[in-house]
């Protein structure tokens, strides 16, 4: 049996982590993004961001899935939305969906009352910051969560 010695040589990083899906505008697929982000954020040793990470995703999935299912009601037309989570340094992550439309999300009061319309404000809350990139096809959302103590 030969046992080879560790290269000399140190690999480099030609950039940072990033995980990415295409995902069906359905509701099956909000529980799918909040699985995917915990086992890539898992993956990377960032336990600590899970739960924050997750809500996020959720919220940001669900938002691209309505706004589809608001323009193409029949749900074999939809499409797909894409997930995307990057780990810009060792301690923040970024949550991004890409969808095809051109809904701008806002943070909206919602009654009490109300069954839905909390989506921007929680991820307002739970992410260190968030925005939108406009695309000529749709729109990019995303969000970034910090570990506690490092924040952007």
């Amino acid at each position: 049996m030969m046992i080879s010695k560790p290269s000399p040589l140190t690999p480099a990083g030609t950039g940072h982590p990033t995980y990415t899906q295409s995902l069906p505008c359905s509701e099956e697929s909000a529980g799918i993004a909040r699985l995917s982000v915990a086992a890539t954020l898992r993956a990377w040793g960032l336990e600590v961001l899970v739960d924050d990470a997750r809500l996020i995703a959720s919220e940001l999935a669900t938002n691209a899935i309505r706004h589809a299912a608001r323009h193409i009601p029949d749900p074999e037309q939809r499409g797909c939305f894409r997930l995307k989570v990057e780990r810009p340094s060792d301690h923040l992550v970024r949550i991004s969906t890409f969808d095809r439309s051109r809904t701008i999300p806002r943070i909206i009061e919602a009654s009490e009352a109300a069954e839905s319309g909390r989506g921007m404000a929680v991820v307002d809350a739970v992410s260190c910051r968030w925005g939108i990139d406009p695309k000529p096809w749709g729109k990019g959302v995303w969000a970034e969560c910090a570990a506690p103590g490092h924040l952007p």
